[in-house]
């Protein structure tokens, strides 16, 4: 057994290094997209975290509707009990958020990195800290030690929810207002600005550059009306609040993936830490 401040710092240790460790693998995702379809298994091993911490929690969830709800002799809670439909709504909402996350990650701008690296470093921060309070009055689950305790699921996902305002909120106003907008914008011609963007997506994978390329396209479209449109007389501005709309859900799909991604990648950690407490 461990002492209970030591096993603290230890998963907090733990946290952390999963959380750089998630954060790296977008960063080799970054620098080997161009290469080959090899490069695939970086964002597989993405979307299996944000896969892993969606799950986790939809399973909690679903554990205490039935434990609520039905009554523990009866046939319909070994029935509901299974993972049933929590995998499958966590896989279809895992795929988009990998996604989004995945393309930002290979098309992204130094600047982009400071905000994934300080949502990276507050993560473990946030989880270890709510650890203490509120999460010493949560329940924790015992019996099954190759899951994380109920109080792990809730303050990772709240810990999640308060980094993912931040970020969110934090990256808009500094990408929108504070930080210069990309290079290839032509004010005078929406098709040279798709076209400047759409040079930056090359890979030798068919699949990864044809993806790069939609996504560039769009991006081009966006900040084509945003600096230039979206101030124009002529666009009515029913349009406007669309065009701004369309950025803040780029943002918060990017970040939903990523902060989802850490939560998974932290009830990993707190799963081996809760193993190495019991030893």
């Amino acid at each position: 057994m461990i002492a209970p401040r030591a096993w603290a710092i230890d998963r907090f240790i733990h946290s952390l290094f999963a959380s750089v460790l998630f954060l790296t693998v977008l960063f080799l995702w970054n620098r080997s997209y161009e290469r080959s379809c090899l490069a695939l298994a970086l964002p597989g091993l993405t979307f299996l975290m944000i896969f892993h911490g969606l799950l986790e929690y939809r399973l909690e969830r679903k554990r205490f509707w039935v434990d609520y709800y039905l009554d523990r002799a009866s046939p319909l809670h070994g029935w509901f009990s299974r993972t049933g439909l929590s995998a499958p709504i966590s896989l279809v909402v895992a795929l988009p958020l990998a996604a989004f996350l995945s393309v930002f990650a290979a098309r992204s701008r130094p600047t982009d990195w400071y905000f994934l690296f300080a949502a990276a470093t507050a993560a473990p921060l946030l989880h270890h800290a709510l650890g203490r309070w509120p999460g010493r009055h949560f329940r924790s689950s015992e019996g099954d030690t190759r899951r994380p305790t109920l109080a792990d699921i809730l303050v990772a996902r709240l810990a999640g929810t308060l980094l993912l305002a931040g970020v969110v909120a934090a990256y808009i106003y500094a990408g929108y207002y504070l930080i210069p907008v990309p290079e290839g914008i032509f004010p005078e011609s929406m098709e040279r600005t798709v076209e400047a963007f759409s040079v930056r997506a090359r890979s030798a994978c068919p699949i990864v550059e044809d993806t790069l390329l939609i996504a560039a396209q769009l991006d081009g479209l966006s900040w084509y009306f945003v600096t230039t449109a979206a101030t124009s007389s002529w666009l009515h501005d029913g349009i406007r609040p669309v065009v701004w709309a369309a950025f803040f859900l780029n943002a918060a799909m990017v970040f939903g993936g990523f902060v989802r991604g850490l939560e998974g990648s932290i009830l990993l950690a707190c799963r081996f830490g809760r193993h190495q407490k019991d030893e």
